[in-house]
């Protein structure tokens, strides 16, 4: 009994970790695609709008004009559209609504 507590402990963390492992995944596309920054952390830039408005963005193909106008001096490389779900998941995560607080 005692192992299969552990087993499943275990089990819970890595199941864990890997449904929050795409966010972490976009924020490093995100960071890489960057070719000038903007002044604004990532989690920052990601808490200026809602998930559902994020959603929009990224199915109307308006990140990067969206990124310019809170950043006009960012310079964004093209993510591509395998990359862009995790991107999603990214500012999804750090989202007005989305619950995680960014850490300093």
């Amino acid at each position: 009994m005692k192992n299969f507590i552990k087993i499943l402990i275990i089990g819970m963390i890595f199941l864990g970790t890997n449904a929050s492992a795409d966010a972490f995944k976009g924020g490093r596309i995100l960071t890489n695609s960057m070719i000038k920054g903007c002044p604004m952390l990532l989690p920052d830039l990601a808490g200026t709008h809602s998930k559902t408005e994020w959603i929009d963005i990224v199915k109307n193909g308006k990140l990067d004009d969206t990124i310019h106008s809170i950043c006009p001096k960012a310079e964004i490389k093209p993510i591509s559209d395998d990359s862009m779900k995790d991107v999603l998941d990214y500012l999804k995560y750090y989202s007005k609504n989305g619950g995680a607080l960014p850490s300093c």
